[in-house]
């Protein structure tokens, strides 16, 4: 165990040796996001930061030793005060929403959770379920609550492929509105849509550990950047620390079990064993089957257990299957046509609520969706065991 490690300091060393080293990153691109400097970038295709500028080994950073900085690992999630162990959820609960969950909330914070699809029939057949995340973005976007917004959209190489993308308009949204299933670092449109596009009110649409990365990123404590470093220094880490985030009005987090290697998935399941031409894919989606929708409109379902040997091993130390530090938790966990929301957040409910009164949104209450209700506990206590028993294969806990 190092001395940073054993005195509950977050340094570049320990995220590269107890997170990216030990296989637990989960690609989130908040590291990349927030280094002041340029020294850590992406590399998509292993999902995995690296160093640009290395002037030694995998877990040394130049700035880190010889001037002082660490602000990557202060917005890592899986990288807590304790050796090999994340930052706990109760924890990342108190910097996002100000309190703990309580004991009756088994999906963490939460006011309410109900059913909605968009009142659009093009808008639900363009969608990856109900349509509501479309309509609450673009509710937010009408109501001047957001100049952009971090999605994943298709690649111009191919729809299954996505990329980072900052849509700044209605319009733009429609084009991202369904779900990819190999992973997407969104994150990163965070840094492009400041120092780009010069934007100040986001909305932040990830999966759940890019949601829970924002969340430990926000409510991060700037202690740990010292005076002895500088008053530049010290003035442009605060900076790269906060700006990205503090841009962010609304988080959307999306329901997530797991996502699986692109090429593996696409090529090797997709191509080879189920003979689908990549090209021809259209959607994508998850209903304890794979189901993929093709040109020519024909809708392929195949098994979801064969398509699991192509999930990525860091998602087995994820227990976070409801996306729980999002302002509104969306999927369409055992229902069709419908989304079930988590609604967890004033600001969250704000938003809901405006999206109603617009006219955009019909819901439902939760307790006409009894399946979905089952099987999203279900879903959460099995992610939760899942990660539970990965942490402890590797002598540490989650906990």
């Amino acid at each position: 165990m190092s001395e940073a490690s054993a005195n509950g300091l977050k340094t570049f060393g320990r995220m590269m040796n107890e997170v990216v080293a030990l296989g637990s990153c989960c690609g989130c691109s908040m590291c990349v996001v927030t280094c002041p400097y340029g020294v850590i970038k992406y590399d998509s295709q292993s999902m995995f930061p690296y160093v640009a500028k290395p002037k030694g080994d995998f877990d040394y950073c130049p700035i880190s030793e010889e001037v002082g900085c660490d602000v990557c690992a202060n917005a890592c999630e899986r990288l807590g005060p304790e050796h090999m162990k994340p930052i706990k959820p109760e924890e990342i609960d108190v910097r996002v929403f100000g309190r703990e969950r309580r004991e009756d909330e088994y999906y963490g914070v939460t006011r309410f959770i109900c059913a909605a699809r968009s009142t659009n029939p093009n808008v639900v057949a363009n969608s990856e379920d109900g349509g509501a995340v479309t309509e609450i973005l673009k509710c937010a976007f009408e109501d001047g609550i957001i100049d952009g917004a971090a999605v994943a959209s298709p690649s111009s190489e191919m729809w299954l492929k996505p990329v980072p993308r900052v849509v700044k308009s209605v319009d733009e949204i429609m084009e991202t509105a369904k779900s990819w299933y190999t992973y997407c670092e969104t994150p990163l449109a965070l840094k492009e849509a400041v120092d780009k596009h010069k934007l100040s009110k986001l909305a932040l649409v990830g999966v759940s550990c890019e949601v829970s990365g924002y969340a430990t990123t926000v409510g991060a404590d700037t202690g740990f950047i010292a005076k002895e470093r500088g008053d530049k220094n010290v003035e442009r880490q605060n900076k790269h620390l906060k700006q990205y985030v503090d841009a962010v009005q609304l988080t959307i987090g999306l329901l997530c079990t797991e996502t699986f290697v692109l090429d593996g998935f696409i090529y090797e399941y997709l191509q080879e064993k189920e003979g689908i031409n990549p090209q021809d894919v259209v959607k994508v989606n998850v209903k304890g089957k794979v189901v993929t929708d093709i040109k020519d409109g024909t809708r392929i379902e195949t098994p979801l257990i064969e398509a699991r040997v192509y999930q990525r091993h860091q998602c087995n130390y994820c227990g976070d299957f409801s996306a729980e530090h999002a302002d509104i938790s969306a999927g369409g966990v055992g229902s069709d046509g419908w989304t079930i929301l988590i609604i967890r957040s004033e600001r969250g409910e704000r938003i809901f609520k405006r999206t109603i009164e617009k006219g955009y949104l019909e819901v439902r209450p939760s307790s006409e969706f009894e399946r979905s209700m089952r099987v999203l506990k279900r879903l959460t206590e099995t992610q939760r065991k899942r990660a539970d028993e990965q942490y402890i294969s590797i002598g540490s806990s989650r906990r």
